[in-house]
């Protein structure tokens, strides 16, 4: 019995192990064909990509000193750019500093030309406008005077009738 156990299990054991050899033999072949078809499918993409590679590095290499000219043209034209907004915000820092000097010159004429026309219309006030208003009361009293001492004159003097036609037709 012994002997019969012993018997089934190495034939249990030798059919697992023609299995196993079955089962990778398959993984052989089916990794095998996959490496084929990877190894057909990347040849075929080498074809297809080699000539946009090589266009490309012809590309880039033809465009390289073009690059390196327009960075370098690019960093003279922002040097350039930083120089003249430097000199235009010190020309703009200058135009305001003059402006404001004016604007403070502007308003002290002003305020000078006004003092000027208020002192100016304080003389004429009381130099001018005073005495021609006293001298107009002078000649208003001396009018009213005169017109009183006619009144009175006429008072005095008999009614002529040819007078009083005259003043009726005034």
């Amino acid at each position: 019995m012994n002997q019969t156990l012993l018997a089934f299990f190495v034939i249990c054991a030798a059919v697992a192990i023609i299995l196993q050899l079955v089962v990778l033999y398959a993984f052989y072949k089916a990794a095998r064909q996959s490496s084929t078809r990877m190894h057909e499918t990347l040849t075929r993409m080498e074809q297809k990509t080699d000539p946009i590679l090589t266009m490309a590095q012809a590309i880039l290499e033809d465009a390289q000193p073009k690059i390196s000219e327009i960075t370098t043209n690019l960093a003279e034209a922002t040097a350039i750019v930083r120089t003249n907004v430097a000199l235009v915000a010190d020309g703009t820092t200058e135009i305001v500093e003059r402006a404001r000097l004016q604007a403070v010159r502007l308003d002290e004429l002003v305020t000078s030309t006004l003092e000027k026309v208020e002192q100016t219309t304080d003389f004429l006030q009381y130099k001018v406008v005073a005495p021609v208003r006293r001298v107009h009361a002078i000649v208003q009293a001396v009018g009213a005077g005169l017109s009183f001492f006619k009144r009175m004159r006429s008072q005095r003097r008999p009614a002529d009738p040819g007078d009083e036609e005259e003043e009726m037709f005034i």
